[in-house]
């Protein structure tokens, strides 16, 4: 779970999810920047589902419907997931 690097103090699962697009601290309130491992990390947690999704897709030709109700469990699974592989830093920092 992220730990906001002003107070030092752990967010709940929940209270990152209700941040998960302003990233400000629940607890003293400053503005926190996701880490450039972190977005690494979750880059590369975006890219594995379509690495598998697309040729499940070719392989079994899904429907339209089919596969747009994949990509939707795909998305709730990694919104899910994304509070637990979430770390903060106090300032943005560059890819490299």
């Amino acid at each position: 779970m992220p730990i906001c690097q002003s107070c030092g103090k752990n967010w709940t699962w929940k209270q990152t999810f209700k941040t998960i697009f302003r990233l400000k601290c629940p607890h003293c309130g400053e503005k926190q920047y996701e880490s450039a491992s972190s977005r690494i990390r979750s880059g590369i947690f975006v890219i594995i589902p379509l690495i598998v999704l697309l040729p499940l897709n070719a392989w079994l030709d899904f429907s339209i419907g089919m596969a747009l109700i994949l990509a939707i469990v795909f998305v709730i699974i990694m919104f899910g997931f994304y509070p637990l592989i979430l770390k903060l830093a106090n300032e943005e920092e560059p890819y490299w």
